[in-house]
């Protein structure tokens, strides 16, 4: 069910493990790289029981500080006790310590009766509170699920001790390792808005082809002119229309171009924001570049 309302064909294999663990009370420590697919695993528990995509409404709220209407949370119905209105109450840690958190929401009886989970998301915040002082607010045995993509084992010893629970809570983990990426960094020769220590990625052999790079910059302004750049500065056998720039505002269209154009290798530099990377496949590519004016370096990962 959760698939479907979420359009994905399935779940992998460290998100039904995560989700079932919480089904089965069992706290996780989940460690996956950013962009790993963790919300998926939050939302099981809500989803186990459905058996049709139009009984898959989840109402949820958002509780920013102490001055938002706690009591919103529920409703309340003529003859009998509250009911809850929403499903899913997001919180600030330290809302979620407030007192008047404790005593509108976490000591709601309603509340209580109800919760079947924790998600404390960026866990390795742990300077935020005592988290522990938010679990023993909370149904004994309630399990939590500690989400982060920046969990080494230091960090988890000392969430582990914080909330009570011992080392060897369960895990369920994805290696963020990148054994086929490098790093290197090489200071700036020249000023960075002539943009001339670009001219290290042209090749130096005769007809030689440009591998393929993606160049990420911070600005809309910077990924084009590197564009013109590149274009102007090029070898008379490359034609200019393999260099191209993407970001957040470009049409849909043009999005779609570059991404397959890059797929197929027909385009051999794209110049970007970050706007570029959530539907692509990194491991296709050569090269990665970053200038940074800031620290005067030009880096690079092949």
């Amino acid at each position: 069910m959760l698939c479907d309302v979420f359009n994905i064909e399935e779940l992998r294999e460290h998100q039904d493990h995560a989700g079932k663990n919480i089904l089965r009370g069992m706290s996780t420590v989940y460690n996956l790289p950013t962009g790993g697919g963790k919300t998926f695993a939050f939302w099981y528990a809500l989803f186990y029981h459905w058996d049709t995509k139009s009984d898959a409404l989840i109402s949820a709220l958002a509780v920013n500080s102490e001055r938002d209407k706690m009591e919103d949370i529920f409703e309340n119905t003529p003859g009998e006790d509250n009911r809850l209105k929403h499903r899913v109450v997001f919180v600030s840690p330290e809302t979620a310590l407030s007192n008047s958190f404790h005593e509108q929401v976490l000591r709601n009886k309603t509340f209580r009766n109800n919760c079947v989970e924790l998600v404390i998301n960026e866990a390795h915040c742990a300077k935020y509170g005592q988290p522990g002082k938010l679990l023993v607010r909370l149904p004994s045995g309630l399990p939590v699920l500690f989400a982060s993509a920046t969990m080494p084992e230091e960090v988890i010893k000392d969430i582990l001790f914080k909330v009570g629970l011992i080392p060897e809570c369960e895990r369920v983990a994805v290696s963020n390792a990148k054994y086929n990426v490098a790093l290197s960094i090489r200071v700036l020769q020249h000023p960075t808005t002539t943009y001339a220590d670009l001219f290290s990625l042209f090749p130096t052999g005769e007809n030689e082809g440009f591998p393929q790079t993606i160049i990420y910059m911070n600005s809309r302004t910077e990924v084009k002119q590197i564009q013109d750049f590149l274009r102007r500065h090029r070898p008379s056998h490359m034609p200019e229309d393999v260099f191209e720039f993407y970001h957040w505002n470009i049409l849909e269209t043009r999005k779609e171009y570059i991404q397959k154009g890059l797929q197929s290798g027909k385009l051999r530099c794209v110049i970007a924001t970050d706007a570029l990377g959530m539907d692509l496949d990194f491991q296709l590519y050569a090269s990665y570049f970053g200038m940074s004016p800031f620290h005067g370096g030009i880096s690079k990962d092949p």
